[in-house]
């Protein structure tokens, strides 16, 4: 046999030592869930239950104790119950030969849980035979005659051995919780109005989309509002809103057992004021849940342009004055030139007839 097989033979022989040194003893009782993955609401409740079978013949009863472990080290609020919901003295069930019970496990989100959370417990109990006393005489609890026995207890008189350090478990259940929002919406608006920008005008009404989602878990609906501010402090009280969509409007939630839509597309339209003053102002649409989610809303900023006008020259007094000054002077020039050509012909007649004389 060659070396690497000897080591993989001593390690498989390890680790089968290891397992039967390790492992427990079985219990004859075993645990049943209806479920073992739950949706819990926020500050809600979700209760799984369990059935206890004892296939034990030998012993009148059977102490069962329930333990828990949050998996994520984070306990969230659990109880134990019968099937009245009264609480179980101890986490402990006693079950007869071959009886069965049923146990309630509820879970209460609300410490350290919060929507989208996920948390895991494990549920597994611990079993031991109880021990009864019979008369003066030391006897097990199966004994029913007066023949003294070997007693199943440390001292021979009380049950000191719980159920809760008992070495003998049972199958382990695993449930995982999973914490939801039961109402919640998102809304989001457009970037531009229908026309392409965010220009509006007096007495004109313009459109914006949005988008509104439901969120929740559950399904919904909702009333809403439209607001318009001015940052200016212009008057607003004239302006009208259109929401788009009415009051009442059911979306279902996201749960996936639900049927219909959870968002829906729509348009607010809002109106300028007659006598709207120019300037920024803001509109705000805002989405209440009926059922107690909270608010979702969102804005934009929309702009009334001063109006335009045509642009008017005012002349300088001055100019106007030097301009006219110009004007003669030009008009006056075609008149001056003739005079100027008649003297100079007078000279030049003169000139010629002084040459003839002499």
């Amino acid at each position: 046999m060659k070396q690497w097989q000897i080591f993989l033979m001593a390690g498989l022989f390890l680790a089968v030592f290891s397992s039967f040194e390790n492992a427990e003893a079985t219990s004859p009782v075993s645990i049943v869930a209806d479920r073992t993955n739950f949706d819990i609401m926020e500050d809600g409740t979700v209760t799984a239950t369990l059935t206890l079978e004892n296939t034990d013949s030998r012993y009148r009863t059977m102490e069962v104790y329930l333990g828990v472990s949050w998996v994520s080290g984070t306990d969230w609020n659990s109880r134990f119950t019968d099937a009245n919901y009264d609480d179980l003295p101890n986490n402990e069930v006693n079950l007869t030969k071959g009886a069965s019970a049923t146990v309630l496990y509820t879970v209460y989100c609300n410490t350290y849980c919060e929507g989208g959370d996920t948390n895991v417990v494990r549920i597994i109990a611990h079993t031991d035979p109880r021990w009864y006393p019979n008369g003066n005489n030391a006897s097990d609890e199966n004994n029913t005659s007066n023949e003294t026995n070997t007693c199943g207890s440390d001292d021979c008189e009380t049950d000191t051995s719980p159920a809760s350090e008992s070495s003998n478990t049972t199958n382990m259940i695993t449930m995982t919780f999973t914490a939801r929002t039961g109402f919640a919406s998102s809304l989001s608006c457009g970037a531009v109005s229908s026309a392409g920008d965010n220009l509006v005008s007096q007495n004109i009404t313009s459109q914006w989309s949005y988008t509104l989602t439901n969120t929740g878990w559950n399904t919904d609906n909702y009333q809403f509002t439209g607001q318009i501010t001015s940052a200016d402090g212009h008057d607003v009280s004239l302006w009208t809103v259109s929401p788009g969509l009415v009051y009442g409007k059911e979306l279902t939630g996201t749960d996936t057992s639900l049927s219909g839509s959870s968002e829906v597309d729509s348009a607010m339209q809002f109106t300028p004021a007659l006598t709207a003053s120019p300037g920024i102002y803001n509109v705000e649409l805002t989405v209440i849940s009926n059922n107690g989610g909270q608010d979702s809303s969102c804005n934009f900023d929309v702009v009334i342009p001063e109006p335009e006008t045509e642009e008017v020259t005012t002349a300088d007094p001055a100019n106007e004055t030097a301009e006219k000054e110009t004007e003669e002077e030009i008009e006056e020039i075609p008149e001056e030139v003739p005079s100027l050509s008649l003297i100079t012909a007078l000279i030049s007649i003169g000139i010629i007839a002084l040459r003839r004389r002499y």
